[in-house]
């Protein structure tokens, strides 16, 4: 017995979904369990197993279907047609037609007239993993040509597709059409980071007052007030213009992992307070002599 499972993660032809996934995983890990062979038949796009076209049908007794809409598809059509000499099974599928349910010999349907069952995504546990959140600046005319906003930004996009790393972006303004943004709704997303990639100062300094460790990325040749700024507040991590790239974020992510910057943030935050005083004292002054 030999088993293919595939799904819409299987042809070059459509983008499946995150959920078409995990539902192939469930199936992988009962056929594992039951000591069954099996491959995985991946679109080319996606680069991470063979493509069914390529295969012989003939080195596989069953066709397994995971997930999603089952109609009279020509994509689904070729697919069975192909292995016409397996057993051809779908499962945890959304039965759209009865034309789609005789291209296989046996169906457990996800939901069909008259039928809900829970979807196999209910029962997957994927490995926990740092979130990260991500601060980009755009290009700012004050600096010219020593702006390398563009690059940088390219730069930690690339790094965080090539590694896929779980993250979000942090929008800095306080306006998107056509909704306001306030403050609250930054710091909470922060808060619920690991880590924040900054190319901004204030994201930068944000991350700090939360207690993140924060990989500051300044944009500009030669450094500039995110340099700066991690200077004031004593904080070791930061990449300048030229220096980003996938090598420099890995070793920046692994040693704002470390756990071993407690005693700077706690720095970070203790400096920033000693500044406000100052700050504070400085204005209360002039308004004391106004």
């Amino acid at each position: 017995m030999r088993v293919l499972v595939t799904g819409w993660f299987s042809f070059d032809e459509v983008i499946a979904t995150i959920g078409d996934e995990l539902g192939a995983d469930v199936v992988v890990d009962w056929l594992t369990e039951a000591g069954v062979e099996h491959d995985v038949a991946w679109a080319p796009y996606l680069q991470r197993g063979p493509d069914w076209r390529e295969l012989d049908p003939a080195d596989y007794t069953h066709l397994v279907f995971v997930s999603g809409p089952l109609s009279d598809t020509p994509l689904l059509r070729e697919l069975t047609t192909a292995f016409a000499g397996a057993q051809r099974w779908a499962v945890n599928v959304s039965v759209v037609s009865d034309a789609g349910r005789a291209l296989f010999d046996q169906v457990w349907e996800r939901d069909a007239p008259g039928i809900s069952r829970p979807d196999l995504a209910i029962g997957t546990t994927t490995p926990d993993v740092p979130v990260v959140a991500v601060a980009f600046a755009p290009p700012q005319e004050e600096y010219g040509d020593r702006s390398q906003a563009a690059q940088v930004r390219a730069a930690i996009e690339g790094w965080l597709g090539a590694r896929a790393i779980p993250w979000f972006e942090l929008t800095m303004d306080l306006f998107e059409k056509p909704h306001e943004r306030f403050p609250l709704q930054v710091e909470a997303l922060i808060r619920r980071a690991d880590v924040v990639v900054s190319m901004r100062l204030h994201a930068l300094v944000l991350g700090l007052a939360h207690g993140k460790p924060v990989i500051a990325c300044d944009a500009i040749a030669g450094g500039a007030k995110v340099s700066a700024q991690a200077a004031a507040l004593g904080w070791p991590i930061v990449l300048r213009a030229g220096e980003v790239d996938p090598t420099t974020l890995d070793a920046a992510l692994e040693h704002a992992l470390s756990g071993t910057l407690t005693e700077e943030l706690a720095g970070a935050r203790q400096r920033g307070a000693t500044g406000n005083a100052a700050a504070r004292e400085w204005f209360t002054g002039l308004l004391a002599g106004d």
